[in-house]
């Protein structure tokens, strides 16, 4: 997907909004699904976390088996979650990313 592509799927409204992550999706005319992500420095200031979270979100994706749709998704993290440490802070993540991509796959089956 091109980067106007990518400037496209901000500009649309979030199709799913979790407590510190949205997802913005567009359907594509055929799969593989992409995902896109956007985890902000002034959010989580060490790379290590930001990379933490990012592996969360590809195992989620994975999980929730979102690649074999024909969506590109853009996931935003829109706020820290309050953490008690790197594992809290991931297991706080993988739980709503499971939900927010459950509830996305769900409304692509619907229609």
């Amino acid at each position: 997907m091109p980067r106007v592509g990518i400037a496209a799927l901000l500009r649309t409204r979030p199709g799913v909004r979790g407590e510190h992550f949205s997802l913005h999706w567009r359907v594509l005319p055929a799969p593989p699904g992409v995902l896109f992500m956007a985890i902000p420095k002034r959010l989580l200031a060490s790379a290590v976390d930001r990379n933490a979270v990012r592996r969360v979100a590809r195992e989620a994706w994975r999980a929730a088996g979102a690649g074999r749709l024909p969506v590109a998704v853009m996931l935003r993290m829109t706020a820290l979650p309050p953490a008690r440490g790197a594992r809290h802070r991931k297991a706080l993540a993988r739980a709503e990313l499971d939900a927010a991509f459950g509830a996305m796959s769900g409304r692509l089956a619907r229609g």
